[in-house]
């Protein structure tokens, strides 16, 4: 069978995916279900679309799957922790300090109900960067800010970043310790969250467990699948068909983990719906990253938004709502959309893209500082 959405799909080595479009859309699902948390207030209100879950817990969780596989083979390939955090760094920090002031300097003082000179001088406001950056508070409420809005929060998906970063160290420790050798230990970053996360539920212990300790749990499944597809990616293939019977099978847990929420008891079948779900997202991220489709291959050129449209989005559906708070969802998601498109864009060229360019300088300064050698040349660096 030629090229086309119904061939066989295998992983291929180099930039010849679709990983930036589909980062996108997992980016722009987030969006949308985030616009009705702003404008019902609460996350109840953001809409199911398959079982409990929801659009944006969805998105989050492709994310992750997606970073397992890409941020592993960023290590392995590089197998230097100083590129690799160089790397990782000026992906997440530059932009990220950008939009803690953008929110603090040019969003805050339109849309706070105190006076100029209290809002420079409240403390809460001093003390955005360091929470942020530090990942200890990334909700971003700032003196008198949103106050007639559902949320009074300007960030309100930042709260991720601290696991992508967790992530990230664990990866690096893992290279570190020798553990990312071996395929059988790759895969093994899935098999123990997968084994851990039923367990946690069947014995009760996950609703026991901070909120930190339960988003570990659930973000480690997904990231350990990435990783874990990486050590196999030669030996697995995706079909069109296997993304329909997969979903089937997830379906089938899905009745089980509704009896729970009803009943209150957590059977085998329910606390195993995430582990099936995750699989599933897995294997979509896989086929639509990989797929051959030669008319959609002008999508593969797009600017990587999907880092700016996921943290700006939140602020400026927050704004919308301050100023129309009888906008309705969908007319929010209308408006905002094109505009975070639009500062999104603006990040990747003026700040992302440009500070990327800058890993290789960084990790020779950082090399020369500690007395390591390092090349002269720059590492091609894979798609991630």
């Amino acid at each position: 069978m030629g090229e086309g959405m119904f061939s066989k799909v295998t992983i291929r080595e180099g930039h010849d995916n679709f990983f930036t479009p589909i980062r996108l859309l997992f980016a722009l699902m987030v969006l949308i279900g985030h616009a009705f948390v702003v404008t019902l207030g609460g996350s109840e209100n953001e809409p199911a679309i398959f079982f409990h879950y929801r659009p944006s817990y969805l998105a989050v969780n492709l994310f992750f799957i997606a970073s397992g596989f890409l941020v592993t083979k960023s290590m392995l390939y590089r197998e230097d922790l100083v590129e690799y955090g160089a790397a990782r760094s000026l992906r997440i920090f530059p932009a990220l300090i950008v939009h803690v002031f953008f929110v603090m300097l040019l969003i805050g003082p339109f849309v706070t109900n105190v006076s100029m000179g209290q809002y420079f001088s409240d403390s809460q406001f001093w003390t955005q960067p360091l929470r942020v950056l530090t990942f200890t508070d990334t909700d971003m409420v700032l003196p008198g800010a949103f106050e007639t809005n559902h949320e009074n929060i300007g960030s309100g998906a930042l709260w991720t970043l601290r696991y992508e970063v967790l992530a990230y160290i664990g990866t690096a420790a893992a290279f570190a310790f020798g553990l990312l050798k071996h395929k059988w230990l790759l895969i093994m970053q899935f098999v123990i969250f997968a084994l851990a996360w039923p367990i946690a539920h069947l014995t009760g212990l996950y609703d026991k467990i901070p909120a930190t300790l339960q988003s570990i749990l659930r973000f480690g499944l997904a990231y350990g699948l990435g990783a874990a597809l990486y050590a196999v990616q030669d030996r697995v293939s995706f079909h069109i068909i296997g993304v329909f019977v997969l979903g089937l099978v997830a379906s089938l847990f899905g009745f089980p983990y509704l009896d729970y929420l009803e009943t209150g008891q957590m059977t085998l079948a329910a606390s195993l719906f995430e582990i099936v779900t995750t699989l599933w997202l897995g294997y979509i991220v896989f086929w639509m990253a990989y797929v051959k489709i030669p008319a959609l291959d002008p999508l593969k050129k797009l600017s990587d938004t999907s880092y700016g449209i996921y943290i700006y989005h939140w602020v400026i559906l927050q704004t919308v709502f301050f100023f129309i708070p009888t906008i309705n969802a969908w007319a929010l998601m209308a408006v905002t959309t094109p505009v975070v498109i639009a500062i999104s864009w603006i990040s990747w060229h003026a700040v992302e893209k440009p500070m990327l360019k800058k890993k290789v300088s960084l990790s020779k300064a950082v090399k020369t500082r500690f007395g390591r050698k390092h090349p002269d040349q720059e590492v091609v660096q894979p798609a991630e």
